[in-house]
């Protein structure tokens, strides 16, 4: 991982947690697509349990996590499709 693929990933990965945070859900969702593209999505569930939290969620349905637990599995799943895909074309 190169400094600017480094300081992409942490940039994205504030911006996710903030514009949760401050209840914009659009940018929020379209950080998180961007990161799940250029990186896994596997360091988005911390910071789901972290947002879960931050909004006293664990006393109810933590939605965040299961979004992110549903969110993991759909794209390992899309990710190896393409992979697959890509595979058998080149």
């Amino acid at each position: 991982m190169t400094i600017f693929q480094a300081f992409l990933a942490f940039s994205l990965y504030i911006v996710i947690i903030f514009s949760f945070m401050q209840s914009h859900i659009l940018l929020g969702v379209g950080a998180v697509l961007l990161y799940t593209l250029k990186f896994s999505a596997v360091a988005l569930l911390p910071l789901a349990i972290v947002l879960d939290g931050y909004y006293g969620a664990f006393h109810s349905v933590p939605v965040f996590s299961i979004c992110a637990i549903g969110w993991y599995f759909l794209s390992d799943m899309l990710r190896s499709t393409m992979n697959i895909v890509q595979s058998r074309y080149e």
